[in-house]
């Protein structure tokens, strides 16, 4: 019986918390909890006043919050939390597309689907290491040191850069912090077209054949997986491998034979510093996704069994483990 009600009692806990972050989160209840003691009254100089992020737009503010200057205050926060306190923050709109002459005069973009990539994803190879030969890199090694600048891009609004170009033919396809695709001439750097993911993109971006065109394969740190049409950077389809909210997929995806397999990852742990948050049931995992549509072939997670009581934080929220 005891063990009986020991169950019964994680169940109810367990719907009660998943009804609990089924209700949309008050923006105004998040900032006055977690940001107004600083940004109320700034003292140090450095803090923006909440009349300055007033007058930000809602995206720049999340963009901050979830991999700028404020990414480790808000480790803590689930994502439609941050969503909905830079909502209520900042002003409604994006942010403003690139300049005209950052576009190149010709925005087409000619890809060969039999032309080999010069530069696929994490590496060039399967051993993934990194390497590129004479052959692929058009020069030896001894002439590397007289290299010089040809071009250098800058990722508007960002503070870091950490996606890995992929190189086909004279195209480079790249993704930046503050969750867009960039298509760039490899020759000049121009602009060709730009696709907004939901969140940051930190892995590579794969190139992949389906259907007789090249297509684009990546994740981003909020969860979600995109498929992009590479002639154009129209979105092909976007799925979710995982529901958990805070899922990150960080790594770049192999694809053989039509199947992308992608490693799930999450960064729930941080949510830890929170003692209301019930941390952690995240089980990590392994998925198979068709190239072509985005559906599932199989999954299986690295965590076998789900998570269960392990004891309490400060605030007598349960905690979970596997």
């Amino acid at each position: 019986m005891t063990a009986r009600r020991t169950l019964l009692a994680f169940l109810a806990f367990v719907i009660s918390a998943t009804a609990a972050a089924a209700q949309a989160p008050s923006g105004e209840a998040v900032y006055t909890r977690r940001c107004a003691a600083c940004h109320d009254k700034p003292a140090d100089g450095r803090t923006p006043a909440v009349n300055t992020l007033r007058a930000m737009t809602a995206t720049r503010i999340l963009r901050t919050l979830d991999f700028g200057a404020m990414m480790t205050i808000a480790y803590q926060l689930r994502r439609d939390e941050r969503d909905a306190v830079a909502s209520f923050l900042g002003k409604p709109g994006g942010d403003a597309p690139p300049s005209a002459a950052a576009f190149c005069g010709d925005r087409s973009v000619a890809i060969d689907v039999g032309t080999a990539p010069v530069w696929n994803g994490w590496s060039p190879t399967r051993d993934n290491a990194r390497f590129a030969p004479a052959t692929l890199a058009g020069l030896p090694a001894d002439q590397v040191s007289r290299l010089k600048l040809k071009w250098a891009f800058g990722f508007d609004g960002d503070i870091s850069a950490f996606s890995q170009p992929t190189v086909i033919g004279k195209q480079v396809f790249i993704g930046s912090a503050g969750g867009v695709v960039h298509a760039l001439r490899a020759d000049t750097g121009c602009l060709q077209w730009t696709f907004q993911a939901n969140g940051p993109i930190r892995s590579a971006l794969v190139a992949a054949p389906s259907d007789g065109k090249p297509l684009l394969l990546f994740g981003d740190l909020t969860g979600w997986f995109y498929a992009l049409d590479a002639s154009t950077g129209q979105q092909v389809w976007r799925k979710r491998p995982d529901e958990h909210e805070a899922v990150r997929l960080s790594a770049p995806p192999v694809v053989h034979d039509g199947i992308a397999y992608i490693g799930v990852a999450s960064w729930e742990e941080s949510r830890s510093l929170n003692p209301e948050y019930p941390c952690c049931n995240f089980r990590g995992s392994v998925v198979a996704m068709r190239v072509r549509d985005g559906s599932i072939v199989w999954k299986t997670h690295t965590i076998p069994t789900p998570a269960a009581p392990t004891g309490k934080t400060s605030a007598g929220t349960p905690t979970l483990g596997p």
